[in-house]
């Protein structure tokens, strides 16, 4: 079956063939800053290399087909190279997951601009995510504008700063250009600094498309996506390699277990990238931290809502606080904060209400139920169930390990303080 065709700058084939060279793989991954990735890329490069990898770059793809043995990639220079499993790495808009989602419109959109300058005098303190201003005008829409600031790794004076904004995509949504012309306006008084004391070193930006049917199950046999491209990232999120760090060992032994045992068929592949109710319980907060058009709640409402959720998780403490802010969703926590928010401003509720509608609560309540059924199943089925698992036959095993997984990590639970 001929699934597709494509284009691709760098093909890059995977065959893990050695379950310690995945587990030794991760130990690098782990220890490394990702301010620099250059440095992780070469290293990644190497290691892949050294271990019997090859490398395409400059390499184009024309068609992938699928056969019941294997996965034939035919290049537009002419190779032909045949894989037991290929792996869909190429993000937001992988020309595959174009192909599965037949082009539909994304459900929201995280617009980022930013820049990388030297010259701050003042570079010791870092902002996860900073407002100061109610929605305001950028071309035709509305938005509510979010910071990040941080030191950048390649010099004491250097610092990356991010401007986002949280958009349902529609005509009249701002333009990147409109939005960077904003940042350039707004971010010297946000650093306290001046344009002209900064050396620019680079600038940047990007659009992350999100869905709410993620994360995406395989649709083919021998396919399977992976980091964004598969959507396993919160809707809050900008995605990238930072989003998947925390699935890599999930991913890894799943991948190895599923080539080992030739379980590559379109619905062992999909149990790589399971419903995880936190993941979609995320979708309330992207909605509700995106200005509406034409709203009847204040200009200042999203502020007044993340300052009385962040005073929430502050008093809550550490344990609810940090995993939020590592975009680790746990049905505890958030019952919690949600209850403390409704008894310290239960004003605040009606403008809910108007800002999300009711039928996106009514969808959230739902993933709200399936996240505490799966902290229940983790924490007590788990554990029974896994002390049976050598006595299953493979692909039962290597099904019932995903189902562990996804329990696991679909509840927040294989996040550690």
């Amino acid at each position: 079956m001929t699934l597709m065709k494509l284009q691709l700058q760098n093909l890059i084939l995977i065959d893990v063939d050695l379950r310690g060279r995945v587990k030794s793989g991760l130990k690098t991954f782990s220890i490394l800053e990702f301010r620099e990735p250059a440095k992780l890329i070469e290293i990644v490069k190497k290691r892949f290399i050294s271990l019997g990898g090859v490398i395409f770059e400059g390499y184009s793809v024309s068609s992938i087909c699928t056969y019941e043995n294997a996965a034939v990639l035919l290049l537009a220079e002419g190779k032909i190279l045949s894989s037991h499993l290929i792996i869909d790495a190429m993000g937001n808009f992988s020309p595959v997951v174009k192909q599965i989602r037949s082009g539909r419109k994304p459900d929201g959109v995280c617009l980022v601009v930013g820049s990388c300058a030297r010259g701050f005098k003042d570079n010791s303190t870092s902002d996860v995510i900073y407002s100061s201003s109610s929605v305001k005008k950028v071309g035709d829409s509305e938005v509510q504008l979010f910071w990040e600031a941080f030191p950048a790794g390649s010099g004491p004076l250097d610092r990356t700063t991010y401007m986002f904004t949280y958009i349902d995509p529609q005509a009249g949504s701002p333009k990147l250009e409109e939005l960077l012309e904003r940042y350039w306006d707004l971010m010297p008084e946000y650093q306290g600094v001046t344009l002209d004391n900064l050396e620019i070193q680079r600038v940047i930006y990007g659009i992350f498309p999100t869905y709410r049917d993620s994360p995406l199950p395989a649709a083919f046999n021998r396919i399977l996506q992976f980091g964004d491209a598969s959507g396993i990232q919160s809707p809050v999120s900008f995605g990238g390699f930072g989003s998947l760090t925390r699935h890599l060992g999930r991913l890894s032994t799943g991948v190895y277990e599923a080539v080992r045992g030739d379980f590559v068929d379109s619905y062992s592949l999909s149990l790589l990238n399971p419903y995880m109710p936190n993941l979609s319980a995320s979708w309330l907060f992207q909605r509700a931290m995106s200005a509406k058009q034409q709203s009847d709640v204040s200009p200042d409402f999203i502020n007044e809502l993340l300052y009385v959720n962040f005073q929430c998780m502050q008093k809550l403490g550490d344990p609810v606080l940090r995993p939020f802010l590592q975009d680790v969703i746990k049905f505890g926590p958030l019952a919690k904060t949600l209850g403390l928010v409704m008894l310290n401003k239960p004003q605040i509720i009606p403008s809910i209400f108007k800002q999300v509608g009711i039928p996106v609560l009514v969808d959230w309540s739902g993933h709200f139920f399936m996240l505490g059924y799966y902290t229940l199943l983790s924490t007590f089925a788990d554990p029974v169930i896994r002390s049976l698992l050598n006595a299953f036959p493979p692909r039962m095993k290597y099904e019932w390990n995903r189902y562990l997984e996804a329990w696991k990590y679909g509840s927040g639970l294989d996040y550690k303080l």
